[in-house]
């Protein structure tokens, strides 16, 4: 069980294994988990998790809250769809941020400089042939993202899979995370993701609020 866990935590180079001591230390995926929490990211599971409860509970289908750790996105927290055919990501999974809604928007709106900075360096590998290749039409999407205010994806990571995902900003109005609403695509038309999108983005100024409210106490 336990080679399990560390083969598992070795996936997402949380730790990496020396072959001269066969020891354990940690890898440089942490580095990435400090980067989150360091931006905000800490505790939000918990701060979110009556939000993404209710939020699932009216549009039964998956509900994540994504944060990002440099360039990739990290699945912080979910409640999966009640329904026996769906789709649900692993806490602590690690995705690039180039691919899905829930990248899109940790991408749209970082930092100008620091988006910049890692469209700089990101290989924009392609996972299905949805997956958006180019920097040019990636930077045209990021911008659309921007102005709408959310983001949906359609099979960008994984075939078959579809998402809309918001902002969720905190009270200096830098984003924190991504709220993900996900589930096959069939399910999840155009008409149906326009009819959970006002729900969506209530769901997530609802976390911004309570993020917000949370400082405020702690700074009292």
């Amino acid at each position: 069980m336990v080679r399990r866990l560390l083969a598992s935590l070795g996936s997402g180079d949380l730790v990496v294994h020396d072959p001269t001591t066969d020891a354990y230390m940690l890898g440089p995926g942490c580095f990435g988990i400090l980067d989150a929490v360091a931006r905000g990211g800490g505790g939000l599971d918990v701060i979110a998790a009556p939000v993404l409860a209710r939020l699932g509970a009216a549009t039964k289908e998956t509900v994540a809250l994504y944060v990002r750790a440099g360039p990739r996105r990290i699945c912080a927290a979910q409640v999966p769809s009640p329904q026996p055919i769906r789709y649900t990501a692993r806490l602590g999974m690690e995705n690039p941020i180039h691919t899905g809604s829930m990248g899109k928007v940790l991408l749209a709106f970082s930092d100008a400089l620091e988006r910049e900075d890692i469209l700089d360096h990101l290989d924009l590998v392609a996972f299905t042939s949805a997956t958006i290749t180019d920097r040019g039409d990636l930077e045209r999407e990021l911008q659309k993202v921007r102005r709408r205010g959310y983001a949906e994806s359609r099979g960008e990571r994984s075939p078959g899979v579809a998402s809309m995902s918001a902002p969720v900003f905190g009270a200096d109005g830098r984003i924190l995370a991504a709220l993900s609403v996900l589930g096959p695509s069939e399910r999840l038309p155009d008409k149906v993701l326009a009819k959970i999108r006002p729900a969506l983005l209530a769901a997530a100024r609802d976390i911004g609020t309570r993020v917000s409210s949370g400082a405020r106490r702690r700074s009292a």
